[in-house]
Order: C-alpha cells, then sequence, then structure tokens
C-alpha cells in the first residue's frame, strides 16, 4: 500500500480489534470505539502537526445535504495540502461549511457500528450511503462494524453470518469493510474480519 495514511488506518484498526475482542464489554457504545481509533491512529504518527487532532476530526460533516440537513461522519482523516491552504487557515469555525467543504477535501472517511443485539441490518445503510455518495468525493471510506453478542447462542452466530452478507452485498468500489464478532472463535482467522471488496 502506497498512501501512509491508508497504511496508518489499516494498522490503527489492528489494536482496536483486538482491544474490542478481549474485552468487548469496555465498549458500551460506538463513542468508546471512535476515541480508541483516534488514539491509535495518532499513535503511528503519519500525520506530523503539533496537533494531529487538525487533520483527524470526529462528526465531520457531508458535502451532500440529506433532507436539508448534513450527514457526519464519524472520523476523517483530511487532506493535508488542502486544509494548509491559505484560504481554509483563514476560516474561522463560524464561517458558513458550504465555504468550509469546497475547501478541503477528506483523505479517509470511517464510519463505526456498534451492534449490541440483533437489529435491523438496514441500519448499516444510513452510514453505507455517506460514505459512498458521489457528491461527497470520499475516495478512502471505511465501514467498521463490531459485533457485540453472545455468541453461545446459535441464533446469534445465524444473524452475524447475515448481517456480514448483508454488507459484503453493499460494499462498493472505495468503501472497506470491517465485520468483526466480539468472540475469536466465531471467525478465527483475522484476515476476514475484512469482507472483500467488489
Amino acid at each position: 500500500m502506497e498512501n501512509p495514511i491508508l497504511e496508518a488506518m489499516e494498522k490503527a484498526v489492528n489494536p482496536l480489534v483486538a482491544d474490542f475482542q478481549r474485552d468487548p464489554d469496555r465498549y458500551w457504545n460506538e463513542r468508546d470505539i471512535h476515541w480508541s481509533l483516534a488514539y491509535y491512529l495518532k499513535g503511528e504518527r503519519v500525520i506530523q502537526e503539533d496537533y494531529p487532532t487538525q487533520l483527524i476530526r470526529a462528526e465531520f460533516p457531508t458535502v451532500r445535504k440529506y433532507d436539508g440537513a448534513r450527514g457526519h461522519y464519524d472520523l476523517v482523516v483530511l487532506d493535508r495540502e488542502s486544509w494548509l491552504a491559505e484560504p481554509v487557515q483563514r476560516m474561522k469555525a463560524w464561517d458558513d461549511w458550504d465555504d468550509y467543504l469546497k475547501l478541503v477535501r477528506v483523505s479517509v472517511a470511517v464510519e463505526i457500528k456498534l451492534w449490541p443485539a440483533r437489529l435491523r441490518l438496514d441500519r448499516a445503510d444510513w452510514d453505507i450511503e455517506k460514505l459512498t455518495t458521489p457528491e461527497n468525493g470520499i475516495q478512502n471510506a471505511y465501514f467498521l462494524n463490531f459485533v457485540q453478542l453472545d455468541f453461545s447462542r446459535r441464533m446469534m452466530e445465524d444473524y452475524y453470518g447475515k448481517l456480514r452478507t448483508y454488507l459484503l452485498e453493499r460494499t462498493r468500489p472505495g468503501l472497506r469493510v470491517l465485520c468483526v464478532p466480539s468472540e475469536i472463535r466465531v471467525q478465527p482467522d483475522g484476515s476476514d474480519n475484512w469482507l472483500p471488496s467488489r
């Protein structure tokens, strides 16, 4: 892989998956996963700014408005060159999003989903739509699914299989999809956590 940001993202996901499978109960909600991913991504030191969080942003808005309101990505890594451009640096926090989003590019966008129960599978659709809508211009998208179920029950393993199939059917070019069970025995080969891209 030649893109250092993408390499850093893939490396940051590995310890996150290990943490989740070692102690899934420590993750009470998706926000806990967001924080851990940001921590590991910052630790990859691929972002050289004094404050890496200038480029690693949470709840970053989409370009496209959906029913009059913008969506938000759970986490993004902004393109350093576009972020350092003079017009962007002159902007203030209260400036119009339309102007800002025309100038700054997103290198990587991430959506995270925690599945703590057998939820409706179409719960994934909104995240996939934000990541793959052409107007948003996301070239490198990650949809990370953490499945926190009681796998001692056969029905939960069946549900997990259905979820993986559902996600696989919705993969798109440029979208990397992770689907990881809270118990390693359900999917012993960690490379299988990443669904094949289409």
